[in-house]
């Protein structure tokens, strides 16, 4: 029986029986004193990013906030700085709705740590809109175990559902916008560097240089170097240079990074990896990678208290990969099986492309100094010890990180590599990799064009690519295809965005249009879908010019008042003789 239904109502009403009518004083006890007070103007407060931090999320909140005012309702807008505006979002749940970037999404099963009940009380990105929605836990689940044909029909219903439910509202894909050096060679880098493998095809394309001097605009990386905790957003690919998987993404295959093959066994309801990693390999302090580490890590991704508390805290980041798994179970030195029940293959390989953790550096770090925080969220991570391309040499806070090349990383010395890794090995490499935070964004592009950096890690914003174009000699802008998507995310947990109809009511609030073409000055593409940049968008998700939500009740960015209420009163809010929308 669906909650909310009539026969559910009037299955509930009779089970209450003499109970509910002995409290039906307190219940008009109630009814009196609202109708005393008499209803109020709805207020909601829209927490974002302030200008200088993200100039592209400031001005969405903003055009938000006016036109939710147009429409009646008291609308304030919260900036908060990069960290806080996370932490009201990931960590306290303080907030009605956010808007801001959100991580690439990748694969469908992202999606279920994003919105499954189970995550809801969980931390990080996992189920931040505190959403409780029976059906879709069950497309969640049920995409998780299928592959092929039958996941993708799943997939599709689960955008429709999510469309129809409307716990998040996707604005926009901001364009990469990357500036470069005109002398630094990067055919082989249309999208910027967005990944640990774009950096390894840059030395390779630029044999001639031992230094690459990157510009930052976030000083994360220089303060926090944990690969667990999703602070580090867009510059995650630095960590990448650090920490190695068992398996990588290259060009949409699934390659043997760590690892040397897997074996895919299914039996039942379970699906089993059986993984034989590499001969001979090593840590950045010399000491030997074995499969204890790789047992290590999945068992602490999935808490990281190592079964020390009463209850399992796991890593923030990676929380869906990591959950992926239910056992491993250590062969050899060399090799390791992994279990995965109630997963097809196609979803399981998800998993295999975790960063490996060292264990001698990371099994002390169990303790729980809150209830969702050990040791291992909590640190910082100085001097990290991985087994990636680069090694860790110094940083200081808030100012630079240098990374030096690792001599001994297998990719170096494969006699007969996968053709895949073949293009991301040159001659020589980059003995060392500068990375340095910039004043502000005029400041990084004078440094580029005279020669005193290479490139940006992070995008430019997009009002300063035509000023590239017509001021400076050197320097040049690549324009990428965007991952992270810009969103409206809705605190379910806080009335009226648990209504569906309230969420989707707002969300057309946004001329998505408006913001590609004006905010991002045609650097961005609107959407209404979180897997735009998957296989799994049929054309029924395929942008056609206006959102599915219907048309914006306004032009140019700004409502009609009139237009703008008539979308709540269809929605079935109402408002006073002032035109204010009440509760």
């Amino acid at each position: 029986m669906v909650p909310g239904s009539v026969s559910y109502r009037r299955q509930v009403l009779a089970g209450l029986g003499a109970t509910a009518l002995g409290a039906s004083a307190g219940c008009l006890d109630f009814f009196r004193e609202v109708g005393s007070t008499g209803p109020t103007q709805l207020s909601v407060n829209v927490t974002t990013l302030p200008a200088d931090d993200d100039t592209a999320s400031s001005r969405i909140a903003r055009q938000l906030v006016d036109n939710l005012s147009e429409a009646g309702i008291n609308a304030t807008i919260d900036p908060r700085e990069d960290e806080q505006a996370l932490r009201a979002l990931l960590l306290d749940n303080d907030y009605d709705i956010f808007v801001g970037r959100h991580p690439a999404i990748t694969d469908p099963d992202e999606l279920r740590t994003l919105l499954h009940t189970r995550y809801s009380e969980e931390k990080g990105w996992q189920n931040p809109y505190g959403v409780t929605i029976p059906s879709l836990d069950d497309l969640l689940d049920r995409q998780r175990s299928e592959s092929g044909e039958q996941r993708m029909q799943t997939v599709t219903e689960l955008q429709k559902e999510l469309f129809d439910l409307h716990p998040l509202s996707v604005i926009a894909y901001p364009s990469k916008l990357t500036a470069v050096r005109t002398d630094l060679v990067t055919d082989t880098l249309p999208g910027g560097l967005t990944t640990r493998n774009d950096y390894l095809r840059l030395e390779a394309a630029n044999p001639e240089r031992d230094r690459l001097l990157v510009s930052l605009f976030r000083p994360t990386v220089t303060e926090n170097l944990n690969p667990l905790v999703p602070e580090t957003g867009p510059d995650s690919a630095i960590l990448d240079c650090i920490y190695d998987p068992l398996f990588e993404w290259i060009d949409g295959e699934l390659v043997p990074w760590l690892a040397e093959d897997v074996t895919w066994t299914e039996a039942e309801n379970t699906v089993t990896a059986t993984v034989r990693i590499r001969p001979a390999l090593r840590w950045h302090d010399e000491t030997a990678l074995t499969t204890a580490d790789i047992g290590f890590t999945y068992d602490m991704l999935r808490d990281t208290t190592m079964g020390d508390s009463d209850y399992a805290i796991p890593a923030p980041q990676f929380r869906g990969r990591s959950s992926l798994v239910d056992s491993v179970d250590t062969l050899s030195n060399r090799e390791i099986t992994l279990e995965f029940p109630d997963t097809s293959i196609e979803t399981a390989r998800r998993a295999l492309t975790v960063p490996i953790l060292p264990q001698h550096e990371w099994e002390d770090r169990t303790e729980r100094s809150a209830d969702h925080l050990t040791t291992a969220i909590e640190t910082s991570n100085e001097e990290p010890i991985g087994s990636g391309p680069f090694i860790y040499e110094d940083s200081t806070e808030d100012s630079d990180l240098i990374l030096s090349r690792n001599e001994d990383h297998f990719l170096l010395d494969l006699e007969d590599p996968h053709e895949r890794l073949e293009s991301l090995r040159g001659d020589t490499t980059f003995d060392e990799i500068e990375f340095e935070v910039g004043v502000n964004v005029g400041v990084v592009l004078s440094d580029i064009d005279s020669g005193n950096r290479d490139i940006t890690a992070t995008s430019i914003p997009p009002g300063d690519v035509e000023s590239v174009q017509n001021n400076y000699d050197n320097t040049e802008v690549l324009v990428g295809e965007g991952q992270e998507f810009f969103v409206l995310g809705f605190n379910t947990r806080r009335h009226p965005m648990g209504n569906h109809r309230f969420r989707q009511t707002v969300a057309r609030l946004v001329d998505r249009n408006y913001i590609a073409e004006t905010v991002l000055e045609g650097y961005g593409q609107p959407s209404d879908t979180p897997l735009k940049r998957t296989e799994f968008v049929t054309d029924e998700f395929t942008w056609t010019g206006q959102s599915s939500l219907g048309l914006f009740p306004g032009k140019d960015g700004a409502v009609d008042p009139e237009a703008a209420r008539d979308t709540f009163r269809d929605a079935g809010f109402r408002f006073d003789d002032d035109g204010n929308l009440v509760v």
